[in-house]
């Protein structure tokens, strides 16, 4: 059997997924509160993202069709959970590519965490 070519593309796709995940990880193992009044300005790629960073937020930034199905699915998550839901519908509100929706809320997260840390 040949070998496949090498693909550096695909290579910096699974390198980006990786890094994003490890991020997600390191978000969720370390909770914080955000003190934060509505969604977080994010710079990425050139455009500014308004990111919903709360359960009041995220329910706020979701057409009603998409709230009922948020509101069941938070309702029913456990505390360990309920910051991957969130995050999870955010996620819904944020336009692009999936790829980078995902660094745009890693973005918000890291600086609602700052300014959460700042202001401690």
């Amino acid at each position: 059997m040949a070998d496949l070519p090498y693909d550096l593309d695909e290579e910096a796709l699974v390198r980006r997924i990786t890094a994003q995940r490890e991020a997600l990880a390191q978000l969720d193992s370390e909770p914080r509160a955000y003190n934060i009044s509505g969604p977080v300005r994010v710079n990425y790629a050139g455009e500014v993202f308004d990111v919903p960073l709360t359960l009041k937020d995220v329910r706020a930034a979701l057409d009603a069709g998409l709230r009922a199905a948020f509101d069941d699915e938070i309702s029913a998550a456990g505390p360990s959970t309920a910051g991957a839901v969130i995050r999870k519908w955010a996620l819904e509100v944020i336009p692009g590519d999936e790829l980078d929706r995902v660094d745009v809320l890693i973005e918000a997260e890291r600086q609602a965490n700052e300014s959460a840390a700042a202001a401690a």
